[in-house]
């Protein structure tokens, strides 16, 4: 085929339609087209679900054509539905020389460079890259700032333009693409539904209206606005002539494929005959199925009138109807109902109001032959820029053609984020260890794998058509790893206590738990340890109660005077030295501990003093006590030297200087109080006493309570 002659394909839901088309000096011909409808719902909603089965029917009809004209077709231009269609406004300037005319090629750069920015700004929008612009409209030109219909042709210093891009999935791009290729066909031009209807229903000299075209397919309903000579919006509403087909096969037990038969029917005569999946046979008045569908038409048109509104912001002055989904009986007096604008400023465009376009075949003529013709008239008049194709990872990848491609751009357009193509460091650990908190790092993150046509690549390395490059993540680092095991040297040692071999281990627990030495510690745990040679963990081994272990500091006041005592229950050495508990010992030292008791006592504090015995008589009982060089009060009560100190506790010691005195007794006499019992009467020798009164040898004391 020549470059004015064109293979276009309108892949719908129900049917798929071939048109080659050729441009003259005075328009445009069809040389030939052909038609058939999916033997199979191979398509939902304007989405390729079987893609097998789609590219089989455009391989028939590619067939048909190139039979029929003689001619060999390698490419076709190709339309979207607007299924999860997004759209963005792109812009782009720059400066040129004023000394040469602006030509085409200026101008296709410019609206490409316009594209990739309203992508840019769709990725930040979406965060997601896996959108494809599947076709854009000018919004309007600047020259020098002014509005201006076309560049070509003028001279100026700066230039710009305004568009509009639609984009779609991905997935739905690709789903298409790969029907052609299967059927032995590249895409040459890919665009929008609306656009390609928009482009020969609404021509640019009936643009200054506010128009809206509306494109019911069998999927969906299609919408492009336009205003003051420009493209102001596209849209998509995902419900068109197939809620009405199975609408009409629910209420008279129909297939789907004889519900479409009769619904096509629907303004050909009073009657319609029918077999429902029983076989009964049906007579159906026109009038009947009409009032039916009239519920689902009603919900049709509603949500398409919402959609326009929403994105107008008012009443358009007139909406142009195509597609079949437009020839069901009441839709365009319905949506003008919805819209609140006159009946007659809703109504049908078909390709015989199209005065540059030659149509011969009658399946063309109707408002259903408008987006075949619309791909083909598009592809035509609007050239495109070439598609640039690379793969990655042995996808194959279809990009505008702006110039200089770089891996980057690739790996964008693929659906891939680079935000994060490089390995994460793997996580760190937090831990405190006897007291001291200790980070560990995670291992570094990896780099990622890029290769253009087998040879290292970077991210801004340039890339031609056909490049084939392969992308792998960069491998995240491994966590932080932290063993027992790591914190100690020797886990085990031998040395001599008390005379005798004995072997130790290290001590460890992991947030109070014991932990063995294989056992992985977790982030922000607390570890103890002790290693197997501290002289603490020796003696805990050997049985002694840690709070033996921990020197303590008692105080007291002594007539008056605060007092210090620091206290070590037990008495340590090492190797015949006085050793600390925090010391760490070789094997094979020699450790000899004795056992004192707990709690100091009072001679501790005061030392020791000479003695003797005296007799008495208590309550006429002989007894024999020991004479200290002095009596002592804690807190007071009288005490000996022997009794244990109390903490912060208040001392007296009272000297006598003829003997003992009466407290002196109740070391060996105990006084048991009864609850009557109230204040303790003394008499010594016959007289009242008290604690300190002097006794002497075979003094008679009488101790008893008053009632």
């Amino acid at each position: 085929m020549d470059q004015e002659s064109i293979f276009a394909l309108d892949i719908g839901t129900r049917k798929i339609v071939g048109v080659v088309m050729q441009k003259k000096t005075d328009g445009y011909e069809i040389l030939g087209s052909a038609m058939l409808e999916h033997t199979t719902r191979a398509m939902v909603d304007g989405q390729i679900h079987d893609v097998e089965a789609v590219a089989s029917t455009i391989e028939k009809i590619k067939h048909i054509l190139e039979e029929r004209l003689q001619l060999e077709l390698k490419q076709a231009a190709v339309a979207a539905a607007g299924r999860s269609l997004l759209t963005a406004v792109g812009k782009a300037a720059r400066r040129i020389s004023i000394m040469s005319e602006i030509n085409q090629a200026e101008v296709s750069a410019l609206e490409i460079e316009a594209v990739h920015f309203a992508q840019n700004h769709l990725t930040r929008a979406e965060e997601s890259n896996n959108y494809f612009c599947v076709g854009y409209s000018v919004v309007k030109y600047l020259l020098e700032g002014q509005h201006m219909a076309s560049l070509v042709g003028q001279r100026g210093e700066e230039i710009g333009v305004e568009i509009i891009a639609t984009f779609l999935p991905r997935v739905v791009v690709d789903s298409l693409f790969s029907a052609l290729n299967r059927a032995g066909l590249e895409a040459s031009n890919l665009t929008l539904e609306p656009i390609a209807a928009l482009s020969v229903a609404i021509p640019p000299e009936m643009r200054m209206l506010n128009l809206v075209l509306v494109d019911v397919g069998a999927g969906t309903s299609d919408l492009a606005i336009v205003n003051n000579g420009s493209i102001t919006a596209y849209a998509m509403v995902p419900c068109a002539g197939d809620e009405i087909t199975e609408c009409i096969a629910s209420e008279y037990l129909l297939d789907f494929y004889t519900a479409e038969s009769l619904k096509r029917q629907l303004s050909g005569g009073e009657e319609l005959k029918s077999a429902d999946i029983l076989g009964n046979m049906l007579t159906i008045p026109v009038m009947e199925i009409i009032e039916k569908i009239n519920p689902v038409l009603k919900d049709i048109t509603d949500s398409i009138a919402n959609q326009v509104l929403e994105l107008n912001m008012k009443k358009p002055d007139a909406v142009v109807c195509v597609g079949g989904g437009s020839l069901t009986p009441g839709f365009t007096e319905e949506l003008a109902e919805k819209l609140s604008i006159a009946s007659r400023r809703v109504g049908l465009r078909t390709p015989a109001q199209f005065r540059q376009i030659e149509v011969g075949d009658e399946y063309l003529l109707g408002p259903q032959g408008v987006t075949p013709l619309g791909i083909a008239y598009h592809a035509l008049s609007h050239p495109p820029a070439p598609l640039v194709k690379v793969r990655v990872n042995d996808r194959e990848l279809a990009l505008w053609n702006a110039g200089e491609f770089t891996v980057a751009t690739a790996l964008l357009s693929s659906g891939l984020n680079l935000g994060n193509i490089y390995g994460k460091p793997g996580l760190g650990k937090t831990v405190e260890i006897n007291g001291a908190v200790k980070t560990i790092k995670g291992e570094i993150g990896q780099p990622p794998v890029i290769k253009v046509n087998g040879q290292d690549a970077s991210l801004d390395a340039l890339i031609r058509d056909g490049d084939q490059i392969e992308f792998h993540r960069g491998r995240s680092g491994r966590d932080a790893k932290l063993l027992v095991s790591d914190l100690l040297e020797d886990l085990s040692t031998q040395v001599m206590v008390n005379g005798q071999e004995v072997q130790v281990t290290a001590r460890v627990t992991v947030n109070g738990q014991p932990a063995a030495g294989e056992e992985e510690i977790p982030d922000r745990a607390v570890v103890q340890f002790q290693p197997a040679g501290r002289l603490e963990n020796i003696l805990q081994q050997c049985g002694i109660p840690e709070h033996r272990l921990a020197e303590s500091i008692y105080y007291c006041y002594l007539n008056e005077e605060k007092k210090e005592l620091k206290w070590k229950p037990l008495e340590v050495k090492v190797n015949g030295q006085e050793a600390q508990m925090n010391q760490d010992l070789p094997r094979g030292a020699e450790i000899i501990y004795t056992m004192k008791h707990e709690i100091p006592m009072i001679k501790d504090f005061i030392g020791e003093s000479g003695s003797y015995d005296i007799r008495v008589t208590v309550n006429k009982e002989v007894i024999t006590i020991r004479k200290e060089g002095a009596a002592i009060l804690m807190d007071g009560q009288p005490v000996t030297l022997e009794d244990r100190i109390k903490q912060g506790a208040t001392l007296s010691m009272v000297k006598s200087r003829n003997g003992a005195i009466l407290s002196d007794i109740f070391q060996v006499v105990n006084i048991k109080p009864s609850l009557q019992q109230q204040r303790l009467l003394i008499r010594v020798d016959g007289r009242d006493a008290g604690y300190t009164t002097p006794i002497f040898e075979n003094s008679e004391i009488e101790i008893t309570w008053e009632q």
